[in-house]
């Protein structure tokens, strides 16, 4: 066994895979919150939050977690996924697992936080699409209870939100290792609430949950919009009511802004925005370019421009599948001993994901659903002219093929007239913005997203 592997980096790797073969809700819930602890034999050591995780993961999601996880590392054989309750027994057993180091173990019982070390400020691409959100970040991590308490972060899947917390809580145990952090998603908060009302006459808060979530310098809740049920919600409300009153940072993240959590108290929502609230939306051209060649040459993977190109063009949807369509055209070339340095060879290697994005859609379905939509004729759509009904539904049009097709810019920007490609970027930037500050154009794109799915059947 190699003793120099990156446990870390492996499972990684491992993990851009599977978000690329399970549902969105299982990854975010089962298998991101899985951390690696080692190597025992021929076996990669995975630590869950609970029992019952780790043995829905042993029933469910085992076969496809090995099958990543040799891809990306052949010395290994199997997982064996385990809780902090067996790491006693894991830590007496001869002989002592490969990399798994007391060290470790210690370390992970007394932060009980774990934060990825390669999710750090000085490796996440900046771009127009995060710039606020970033600069936000490394405030509340220089100053913690001081700038912006709460920061709440809202972007959607795969967009960076994760990198953004590690990063913080990094930053301030770098800082100050003293401090006491939390960082946990909303399902390990209500689990422990429920657990605690379980084990407490009255419907108290026992002692250890206090202590775990109102005895901390930093509170860092992930996916908030999972946070259900009238009693969790009125838990994290005299939680965070307690925390901010002795001027402790509170952070969250979120799928959606806080005024559209429509199942949460209207007293948590008042709150979350007490603060401040920055948005990440998806990356533009450039950011992804950016973050490929950043990861190419962290993986010291070494590919061509054209190459580059042509991911960032196809992958459109968010950080996550752009980093996993990297890794498979990495494999790809790797397995088949070639080089990535020609179109072709990504084609083949992402056959299925660009072919699956295409599907039936088309610039004209979009267009014409746009058009149907706003009672338009498609010659309108396609002119120079600039009446706001048209200019708008234009926008929505380029926004809704961006996102929804794997096209270059330039090839859109043909399609409406031979528009340059930085006037493609302002009708979708613009569009973004409206889309999050005003509900009615939000209702616009979720409407006529609905008739693109309905036709293109």
């Amino acid at each position: 066994m190699n003793n120099n592997i990156d446990i870390k980096k492996v499972w990684s790797d491992t993990l851009n895979l599977i978000n690329l073969q399970v549902n969105q809700i299982i990854y975010d819930i089962w298998i991101k919150n899985l951390q690696p602890a080692g190597i025992s034999g021929e076996e990669f050591i995975l630590i869950a939050p609970y029992e019952n995780t780790k043995n829905l993961i042993n029933k469910n999601y085992k076969g496809i977690i090995e099958t990543a996880l040799i891809s990306v590392c052949p010395f290994v054989k199997g997982i064996n996924v385990i809780t902090e309750n067996d790491i006693s027994l894991v830590k007496d057993e001869k002989p002592t697992p490969e990399n798994v180091t007391e060290e470790y173990f210690n370390d992970y019982k007394i932060n009980n936080t774990f934060f990825e070390e390669r999710y750090t400020f000085d490796d996440f691409v900046i771009g127009e699409s995060n710039q606020i959100a970033f600069a936000a970040a490394k405030a509340v991590a220089d100053d913690p209870g001081i700038k912006h308490n709460p920061l709440f972060i809202y972007g959607g899947v795969g967009l960076g939100k994760t990198h953004i917390m590690h990063a913080i809580g990094n930053n301030i145990l770098k800082k100050t290792p003293n401090k006491k952090i939390i960082y946990v998603n909303t399902e390990i908060f209500i689990n422990d609430y429920i657990e605690s009302i379980q084990n407490t006459k009255n419907n108290e808060l026992n002692k250890e949950f206090r202590d775990k979530y109102r005895n901390v310098d930093v509170l860092m809740l992930d996916d908030i919009q999972f946070m259900r049920g009238k009693e969790s919600q009125q838990a994290l409300f005299h939680t965070f009511n307690e925390l901010y009153q002795s001027k402790k940072q509170i952070v969250f993240s979120s799928d959606c802004h806080p005024r559209e959590l429509n199942n949460m108290d209207d007293r948590l929502k008042s709150r979350f925005q007490s603060g401040l609230t920055v948005d990440i939306s998806s990356p533009d051209i450039d950011t992804r370019i950016a973050i490929l060649k950043r990861k190419a040459f962290q993986n010291r993977f070494n590919v061509s421009n054209e190459v580059i190109n042509y991911i960032a063009e196809s992958i459109n949807t968010n950080i996550r599948e752009l980093e996993g369509a990297l890794i498979k055209v990495k494999f790809y070339c790797d397995l088949n001993k070639i080089n990535a340095d020609n179109i072709d060879v990504v084609k083949r290697a992402l056959k299925d994901e660009i072919d699956n994005k295409t599907g039936p859609i088309s610039m004209g379905l979009i267009t014409s659903c746009v058009c149907e939509y706003f009672t338009l004729e498609q010659s309108e759509i396609m002119s120079k002219k600039r009446t706001k009904k048209i200019n708008e539904a234009r926008q929505i049009a380029i926004l809704l093929i961006s996102e929804l097709m794997p096209v270059p810019l330039v090839t859109i920007g043909d399609y409406f007239g031979g528009r340059d490609h930085s006037t493609i970027i302002h009708a979708r930037n613009k569009m973004s913005e409206l889309i999050i500050n005003d509900s009615q154009y939000s209702t616009y794109v979720k409407d006529i997203k609905n008739m693109i799915n309905i036709k293109k059947k």
